[in-house]
């Protein structure tokens, strides 16, 4: 199974937030199960640059990364992040378009708005811990 994780999801495994636990495990048991996690590098830049926002330490942020295989971005991702549903903002449609071309599984994000966008887009959104 493929498991998208967005930086909403990623976020948790940093800053102590009321999900972060569950999340932690969720990844945690699916990374077990030998589930593959996958996000786009554009990833790797959101979650560098929150952490700095954050003043956390880059290595926090390197170890969380290194559980998650980082695929390109693809000139698609960025032609097709425009006609995803809904009125993402630009990171979240390239996420969800990113996603779809790797004809993702499930989707793991807390942001009410890409979940919704996915859910539109018939993909499995979850947000562990969050509300139901």
């Amino acid at each position: 199974m493929i498991i998208y994780v967005d930086t909403s999801a990623a976020l948790k495994l940093v800053v102590e937030e009321t999900e972060s636990t569950a999340v932690a495990e969720y990844l945690s048991t699916a990374a077990h199960e030998a589930n593959h996690l996958v996000a786009s590098m554009l990833l790797h830049t959101e979650l560098h640059c929150a952490g700095k926002r954050r003043d956390l330490p880059a290595q926090l942020i390197n170890t969380v990364l290194a559980g998650i295989n980082l695929v390109d971005l693809a000139r698609s991702d960025l032609l097709y992040a425009p006609a995803m549903p809904g009125k993402l903002h630009s990171a979240d449609a390239i996420h969800l378009a990113t996603a779809i071309r790797l004809q993702t599984d499930v989707l793991v994000a807390y942001d009410v708005e890409l979940v919704t966008a996915a859910t539109d887009a018939r993909l499995k959104a979850l947000s562990p811990g969050g509300p139901r």
